[in-house]
């Protein structure tokens, strides 16, 4: 593995945050070498400047050195250079915390990773052992000795080195005691008017590249970012997924990528082919959700004729598919395909005649984002089935005029001489004709369903018998149905007796033993075939 730093700009500040991804476990064979072995060094470009950590082991490799040390938690870096001068660094850990120890080992000029030699500056000082007052360390200009340490021995500075064009040098930065990543800033002579390291990659952190997801997911062309991250000659740009593998120039991604993320990050890593020197800059894939909806909704219809077919009434399933959402702030159309739902063509207004399958519902923002999600609604043609062990009595089923009493069970509801409905939960169903009406009781999953007979009378709930010709009687009525021998029963409020008539073939006008009775409530009693007995008042006014 092998990974090149330079700066952007040559004037920026010499401090060129770049994060690298180092590995803290020992890769597989078919993994690339890690930052902490030779082979995997990084390679110092632009301004060179550094800031990271040293993690793992890796290979003993630093072989000989003056300061009676050896790897801990390394990271290997490769220099070459371009000017003549002194070359110096100074590492500050980002902790100040004396327990933080980096030491630093250098090999060269021109060493390679199997023929090390010997190390020509080292430095193992601890800082807490030699009292420093902080944890710097590195090589500068002011330093006589080419190696200190181990523990107290140094100030944990060395003296810089003399470079020549053409040279290059292996620096191992180890941190044997601590945790905490470091910066790297150059110094010396040779750094003065620019730095002495091959001309690096000019890049530019592109924008973040924004798209609507259709339920969250979107496809993007990672290609669109090239002109806004380097306009240089003679690069190259490719894309990873994760940063590692843009730091290992694996698993390169094509130019299309999508992401189910909300916020992808992708790794461009540009190469300036002339030098070998890359750089990698990240942007995000930004994917912008439509509404928030359910994006499966079954919605089955019961087949009460047995013809396979039925005709589905979309605006049913609009409030399962928006859930939460307020019907008057968005939008609901449906396709017959996913493809025609996403161009937004084609739109289906109802299913006719329809035997089952998928549609699709496309739902949007009104005065909104232009956003949208697609819903899956799968229609169902069920063959109904009987609810077995219904009847009146089951059902504790009552009647008043015109209306029909049933006990409110969550699972059911109720259709009055139509299978098709409109179907009520209960527990009063009104408007119900006077006579013999079917009641049909089905599941609430629309496909269990069974019908009861039942006798709804019609009786008025005050009469005046001023002799106007209207309402003038009171009397019960079954319509075109006929019962017959049913007495009705009229009572005053003390209970007494005051008239007996029959359902349909008779009527109280109001008087007991002819004289005119006062304006009241009276009470009434009759029973109906498998009704039992109905008890109830009415008012007389005058």
């Amino acid at each position: 593995m092998k990974l090149i730093i330079n700066n952007i700009e040559e004037d920026q500040s010499k401090f060129f945050w770049l994060v690298l991804l180092l590995f803290s476990t020992i890769f597989s064979i078919e993994a690339q070498t890690s930052l902490n072995d030779c082979s995997g060094a990084i390679e110092v470009c632009g301004n060179g400047a550094i800031s990271s950590n040293a993690t793992g082991v890796g290979e003993q490799e630093i072989g000989m050195n003056a300061c009676s040390s050896m790897e801990h938690n390394s990271l290997w870096i490769r220099i070459e250079i371009t000017k003549a001068g002194t070359l110096g660094f100074t590492l500050s850990p980002t902790s100040p915390n004396l327990e933080v120890d980096y030491d630093f080992f250098i090999f060269g000029p021109n060493a390679s990773c199997g023929n090390l030699g010997e190390a020509i500056r080292c430095s193992t000082t601890n800082p807490l052992a030699s009292n420093q007052a902080d944890n710097l360390t590195g090589m500068n200009d002011q330093e006589s000795e080419t190696s200190e340490g181990p523990g107290a021995d140094g100030n944990s500075f060395v003296r810089s080195l003399d470079v020549l064009p053409g040279e290059s040098y292996f620096i191992v930065i180890d941190r044997p005691i601590g945790q905490s990543p470091f910066d790297l800033e150059w110094t010396g002579t040779s750094t003065v008017g620019g730095f002495p390291f091959p001309e690096g990659v000019e890049v530019n952190k592109p924008d973040d590249l924004i798209k609507c997801g259709i339920n969250g997911t979107a496809e993007f062309d990672l290609f669109d970012t090239r002109d806004e991250i380097t306009s240089q000659p003679q690069t190259e740009i490719k894309y990873f997924a994760q940063l590692a593998q843009a730091i290992d120039n694996t698993n390169e991604l094509s130019s299309r990528y999508t992401s189910s993320l909300p916020n992808k990050t992708i790794y461009a890593r540009v190469e300036n082919l002339a030098t070998g020197c890359s750089e990698i800059v990240d942007f995000s894939l930004i994917v912008n959700p439509g509404p928030s909806i359910k994006t499966g909704v079954n919605f089955g219809i019961c087949d009460l004729d047995l013809d396979g077919l039925a005709t589905f009434d979309l605006e049913q399933v609009q409030n399962e598919i928006l859930e939460d959402l307020s019907s008057e702030d968005h939008s609901i159309s449906f396709f017959s395909s996913e493809e025609d739902a996403i161009n937004d063509i084609s739109e289906i207004n109802s299913a006719q005649n329809f035997s089952g399958g998928r549609i699709f519902a496309r739902v949007e923002e009104i005065n909104g984002s232009e956003c949208f999600s697609i819903a899956a609604v799968d229609l169902q043609v069920n063959e109904p089935v009987s609810i077995p062990g219904l009847s009146i009595a089951d059902q504790n089923l009552r009647v008043a005029s015109k209306k029909i009493i049933v006990a409110t069970r969550p699972e059911l509801d109720y259709a009055v001489n139509d299978p098709n409905g409109p179907y009520f939960p209960g527990p009063g169903i009104g408007n119900v004709p006077a006579g013999m009406n079917t009641l049909y009781i089905r599941n609430a999953d629309r496909c269990e369903i069974t019908s009861l007979d039942v006798l709804v009378p019609e009786f008025a709930a005050a009469f005046s018998p001023n002799n106007d010709g209207i309402n003038d009687n009171w009397y019960v009525s079954t319509g075109n149905y006929p019962v017959p021998e049913r007495p009705v029963t009229i009572f005053d409020r003390y209970g007494k007796l005051l008239s007996r008539f029959f359902v349909n073939s008779g009527s109280w006008d109001g008087t007991f033993n002819g004289s005119e009775l006062p304006a009241d409530d009276y009470w009434f009693e009759f029973s109906l075939p498998e009704n039992g007995i109905l008890r109830g008042h009415f008012s007389l006014v005058r």
